[in-house]
């Protein structure tokens, strides 16, 4: 019986444009977050260096060795220094500089040959820095040796914990959101149109002769997980998002929809009509998807705890931490207790 009607909302559900829109709108804001944003690590500085050398010279390979994996370089060997000049002048390279003919010579012998740089008006850290590194470097190609072995390192204060999107990157976290948005739109939107035309058709009247409530609501909610399951496979291959712990990410996802797929049936036992359910639902979605925004914001204590009460934003933890495959927020067996305790409420 469950199967029966299973299968005859499965296919009714999709030839209602409400139906449609409501997953591809989701799906288009997941492809779109995972096309126009990158997730390159934004905290290490870059510079693009521009250079000319008469002979062949060991200075760009010394600097290498010197600056390390401190700044991302972009290296560009030109002619003349006439377009060294005009690369840093029209700010297309950070720092430029003109290796002279003989120089590697004359540094090896003790000598002192002129080498000019080129940097902008007002430059960049990373060209700062490359400058600073020129003297080690030209040590380096003298055969001189640093009396002492210098290591960089960056102070991070316990307190000054990066957001999450900065860890994991801004285009993870924007198609992690979209995921839960889509399961939200399926949950309160999608199984709850199907219920409330049957109700104001009176098929489901006519169901209830025939089958249980439960049978109805369990056929009800599989729609809701099959149109769930089948959206995140689309999600995932069009976006191509990594993720570290799939059997984690997996269970979450389920727990969560099948939770939200509850409040989305308490919900629609509210409505008369699928008209009523259209202009109220966003009411009723607007607590379920902001959570997943605000999910390692900095928060008081008080919106910290409203928000760990609420089980979209323990799914968002829950998937951040399976993507990752870090222990981000840890304490994964109380996110999944609330997302449970809701889905048993409901």
């Amino acid at each position: 019986m469950v199967r029966t009607i299973f299968a005859k909302d499965l296919r009714d559900a999709i030839r209602d444009a409400r139906v449609l829109v409501a997953i591809l709108v989701p799906l288009g804001i997941g492809v779109f977050y995972s096309l126009i944003f990158d997730d390159g690590d934004p905290t290490t500085p870059t510079a693009a260096i521009v250079y000319a050398a008469v002979d062949d010279t060991g200075l760009p390979d010394a600097l290498r060795d010197v600056i390390g994996e401190v700044i991302h370089i972009e290296w560009r060997q030109v002619e003349t220094a006439a377009e060294v000049d005009r690369q840093v002048t029209n700010d297309e390279a950070d720092v430029g500089f003109v290796v002279p003919a003989g120089f590697d010579a004359a540094v090896l012998a003790g000598q002192r040959p002129p080498l000019r740089i080129y940097l902008p008006e007002q430059p960049a850290f990373g060209a700062q820095f490359v400058a600073g590194a020129m003297e080690p470097a030209l040590g380096a190609l003298a055969g001189q040796t640093v009396p002492a072995d210098i290591q960089l390192a960056t102070a991070i204060e316990p307190e000054a914990d990066p957001l999450i999107f900065e860890r994991l990157g801004i285009r993870t976290y924007m198609v992690l959101a979209s995921i839960l948005f889509l399961l939200a739109m399926i949950a309160m939107l999608v199984v709850p149109v199907v219920l409330a035309e049957e109700a104001e058709k009176k098929t489901l009247d006519a169901l209830v002769l025939i089958a249980s409530y439960a049978d109805v609501i369990v056929a009800k909610a599989l729609v809701g997980v099959a149109y769930s399951a089948m959206a995140l496979a689309i999600m995932l291959g069009l976006t191509q998002l990594s993720i570290a712990n799939i059997p984690t990410f997996v269970t979450a996802v389920l727990a969560t929809s099948v939770t939200l797929i509850g409040l989305g049936l308490v919900m629609a036992g509210f409505f008369k009509s699928a008209n009523q359910l259209n202009t109220w639902a966003g009411v009723f979605l607007i607590p379920v998807i902001s959570p997943v925004f605000l999910v390692g914001a900095p928060l008081g204590e008080v919106a910290e705890g409203v928000l760990l009460a609420l089980p979209s934003s323990q799914a968002m933890r829950l998937v951040v931490d399976a993507t990752s495959g870090e222990s981000i927020f840890g304490g994964a067996w109380l996110s999944y207790l609330g997302i449970v305790l809701w889905g048993i409420a409901a």
